[in-house]
């Protein structure tokens, strides 16, 4: 009589369920639109003449977070329009924020999915990668246009600061969304 030998064991991955905290529902159009526009507010408060060359882009920082975690709300076209409302609220050359938050939405777009699966450490990293992208265009074109360069130090600087303002960033910006996941269950 012959024998049959069982099958193989499967050695994949595993099939136990995946944590349903890492499942988050979309966030809602409303609380992206909000975020924006406090972080428009903020980037507006006036600062002294010290200060404002080390005031941190929160309008930078926050479309990087949306269009990272939702592409399908926040893309280029958002970073361009945002880019002209800094530039006419700054009194900057039309164009230098749209160029440089436009540059920084591709690069976000780019990254999105090696960021996502980053662990939070190399987040921050490839965040203020992006950042500094994002002030190297807005210094380049504040040179080419003649601007004043008198804190040329901050502009890179300051992006590997807000840099570090992306775990509370995430904490704060996905609130919205474990809220709506814990009524969901």
């Amino acid at each position: 009589m012959k024998t049959v030998s069982p099958p193989p064991r499967f050695s994949g991955p595993s099939l136990q369920p995946i944590n349903p905290d890492l499942l988050l529902p979309p966030p809602q159009l409303w609380f992206v639109t909000m975020t924006l526009l406090i972080a428009l507010l903020i980037d507006f408060f006036p600062l002294s003449d010290a200060l404002a060359p080390w005031r941190p882009e929160f309008v930078a920082l926050t479309l990087l977070y949306w269009c990272i975690w939702a592409p399908r709300l926040v893309g280029v076209s958002a970073g361009f329009l945002l880019g002209l409302i800094m530039d006419v609220a700054n009194g900057s050359a039309l164009g230098q924020h749209a160029f440089a938050y436009t540059l920084l939405m591709f690069g976000a777009d780019f990254f999105r999915r090696r960021v996502v699966s980053f662990p939070l450490w190399q987040q921050v990293v490839s965040v203020a990668l992006l950042l500094e992208l994002c002030a190297l265009a807005v210094f380049l074109v504040r040179m080419m246009s003649g601007g004043a360069l008198s804190s040329g130090v901050a502009y890179f600087i300051v992006p590997p600061v807000m840099a570090l303002l992306w775990p509370l960033m995430q904490f704060l910006l996905q609130w919205q969304q474990r809220r709506a996941a814990s009524a969901e269950r």
